[in-house]
């Protein structure tokens, strides 16, 4: 997994924490070498999610009772909005001794700025308010403009540890 110890692409940082680029977070992901759990609440994640096999979500305020589910000899990336409670969280799985954990830089938000697949229960169009004002049909979709698709959430509690046998 190729990390950094810095950020790139935001500000917050905590010292000894790694951060992994959204690319490269992607591929290590697609390449089955790593697991993304994100630790954004379910309501945030079944607005916007990354339909990616090896994605998990433990959200922040349930996470130390989930790490019972969490193998310690895997690789791990730590994803949230933008980045600042993915850092606390590895801060605190490195501290109960998960030995390979990095942050997503920029969280989610960086990884759609990058164009990286993610599923939207959001409009691409509009506030929703039902405002008299027609949407002009020559504006272009955003370059990760996402797909409108159900979220399938998972209840983690009888789930068997990816990577174990």
């Amino acid at each position: 997994m190729k990390t950094t110890d810095q950020p790139i692409l935001q500000d917050f940082h905590i010292e000894g924490i790694k951060h992994i680029t959204p690319s490269d977070a992607f591929k290590t992901i697609n390449n089955g070498e790593a697991v993304l759990i994100d630790v954004r609440e379910l309501k945030e994640v079944k607005l916007e999610s990354i339909p990616l096999d090896h994605v998990l979500n433990h959200p922040m305020s349930v996470i130390m009772d989930r790490l019972p589910y969490i193998a310690k000899d895997q690789n791990i990336i730590l994803m949230c909005h933008s980045g600042i409670r993915s850092v606390k969280v590895a801060k605190m799985l490195i501290q109960q001794g998960y030995k390979s954990v990095a942050s997503l830089d920029g969280g989610f938000e960086m990884w759609k700025a990058k164009g990286l697949p993610f599923e939207s229960e959001q409009s691409t169009r509009g506030c929703g308010c039902n405002s008299a004002k027609l949407p002009n049909v020559d504006d272009k979709p955003a370059p990760y403009a996402p797909v409108k698709v159900s979220v399938k959430i998972t209840d983690f509690k009888n789930l068997r540890m990816i990577g174990k046998k």
